[in-house]
């Protein structure tokens, strides 16, 4: 929470996380107050069907959502094993439904979108550290990737 990264992609047809906590801000007046999330911004947002995964659909967060029973954003061990599957299935065997490389697997979709947003300045190249970066002498440290 103390650091920003830009712009951050909501994908609830494909990210557990993401569907959960729509239905969350969708239907709990509390958290929308807390996160200052108006109920207009929500309340009529349906997840778009972007990749299909075979066994699993084309809503697939959706699916091992409802497979699991995952009834909040806070179901953090069930969201969990979904994230898995979708990710997993999704990346390796899901087909993309949309854009220019509808038809394609995403495995093989997303380095040629990766290079189609460079090309057209429509993305940034960004790499960060997965976790706090402590020196020996036990310092936060900032780092920077440069070129």
């Amino acid at each position: 929470m103390d650091k920003g990264t830009g712009v951050v992609t909501s994908v609830p047809s494909d990210s557990p996380d993401d569907f959960a906590m729509l239905n969350d801000l969708k239907t709990k007046k509390g958290l929308r107050e807390k996160l200052n999330v108006e109920e207009e911004w929500v309340a009529n947002f349906e997840p778009i069907a972007i990749i299909d995964v075979p066994g699993i659909g084309d809503m697939c967060a959706v699916s091992e959502c409802q497979r699991l029973k995952v009834q909040s954003h806070k179901d953090v061990d069930k969201l969990k094993e979904a994230k898995t599957i979708c990710y997993q299935k999704g990346f390796y065997e899901g087909i993309m439904k949309v854009g220019p490389c509808a038809g394609m697997k995403v495995e093989e979709a997303k380095p040629i979108m990766k290079k189609l947003l460079l090309d057209q300045n429509q993305a940034i190249l960004y790499h960060e550290p997965e976790s706090e970066v402590v020196s020996r002498s036990g310092d936060q440290c900032v780092v920077a990737l440069k070129f």
